[in-house]
């Protein structure tokens, strides 16, 4: 059953692999698959995090519920790639990676769902505008790893659809809670009503 789309989908890899190769565009895409393990990279994110922490509001919100979001995205990344056991293209075809040959698992796709998080996260706190306007990020950042030789296209689809739900899940859960009456206005006992007594004093 499966056989058929892993087919499609290695002849799909093999396509864009060799027929988008630009010697222009190699290192645009070596960097959009790789510039965020650079320590500049790393160092402007982390001023950026900081930023939205000190800009408070739906900055700060979305700040916070990123971390517990990609932690989440990654160790399902990891239990998918142990589970499912597919060798990467640079490993399983006859072919050589951009950024050099990994052999950890192949689907999903790490770095889309990294950025799909990133994404569906935002999409809850801000809307569905802001989805439209950094739709691109997880669109390029999943094709370079195809560019690369890293990943097959459905490694990268399973990691934005990964990636997607766990940012855009996590935004609404929190939503849901903050938006529940407090335990103290709930717990508080309605006055008890007047003895007929009382009612004919008055």
């Amino acid at each position: 059953m499966l056989e058929p789309i892993l087919e499609f989908d290695r002849r799909l890899f093999l396509y864009l692999f060799e027929n988008l190769r630009a010697d222009w565009l190699s290192p645009v895409m070596i960097f959009l698959s790789e510039g965020f393990k650079t320590r500049p990279l790393r160092i402007f994110a982390l001023l950026l995090w900081l930023w939205m922490i000190a800009r408070g509001g739906k900055f700060r919100l979305w700040a916070l519920l990123l971390l517990p979001a990609l932690i989440v995205a990654n160790e399902a990344c990891d239990l998918l790639k142990a589970w499912t056991g597919r060798e990467r293209p640079c490993v399983a075809l006859p072919i050589e990676a951009l950024t050099g040959k990994l052999t950890s698992g192949s689907f999903p796709s790490a770095h889309a769902a990294n950025m799909a998080t990133i994404v569906g996260l935002a999409g809850a706190v801000w809307g569905r505008r802001i989805v439209l306007c950094l739709l691109a990020v997880p669109f390029l950042v999943g094709l370079s790893r195809i560019y690369v030789g890293v990943h097959y296209p459905l490694d990268v689809l399973g990691g934005w659809a990964l990636g997607g739900a766990v940012g855009l899940g996590t935004g609404l859960a929190w939503l849901a809670m903050a938006k529940r009456p407090k335990p103290d206005a709930e717990s508080q006992d309605p006055p008890p009503p007047e003895s007929p007594a009382e009612s004919a004093e008055a």
